[in-house]
């Protein structure tokens, strides 16, 4: 192996200088682990002491996904609960809305408003369209 790299060193780096023995050293030791530090484990094996409340949580739910598919068993009872209660307390019934009384073509004085569904009765009228006429010049 120390062969194949050397000549694929100076394969890419031209002729063997000092410079480029240099260098091909330096890639060598990076390419290879130090013998001393062993295996890395970024101290996802580690025991971690758990204290208070989250000492009580974590016998129950030891691991991280146990922790998170709790909560949401959690948000969804909740849910659910506040669904039934709702419904029991009779929360989910809608009334009815109330009817309005149809008005007829010469109601008086009173003009209805323009969103007014009975509006289009109301102005065909030649009195009505007289007196929102009037109005409208005042």
């Amino acid at each position: 192996p120390e062969v194949v790299r050397r000549s694929l060193f100076t394969l890419f780096l031209g002729r063997e200088s000092p410079a480029n023995m240099s260098l091909f050293r330096a890639a060598t030791r990076l390419s290879r682990p130090a013998a001393s530090a062993g295996r890395r484990r970024f101290g996802a094996q580690a025991e971690v002491e758990y204290e208070g409340f989250e000492k009580t949580v974590r016998t129950y739910l030891p691991k991280d996904e146990h922790i998170v598919f709790g909560i949401l068993g959690l948000y969804t009872g909740l849910y659910f609960v506040g669904k039934g209660v709702s419904a029991l307390s009779g929360g989910g019934a809608k009334e009815e809305a109330p009817k309005v009384a149809a008005v007829s073509a010469s109601s008086g004085s009173k003009i209805p408003s323009v969103e007014d569904p009975n509006f289009g009765k109301w102005i065909e009228s030649e009195a009505n369209l007289g007196k929102l006429i009037a109005s409208i010049e005042k």
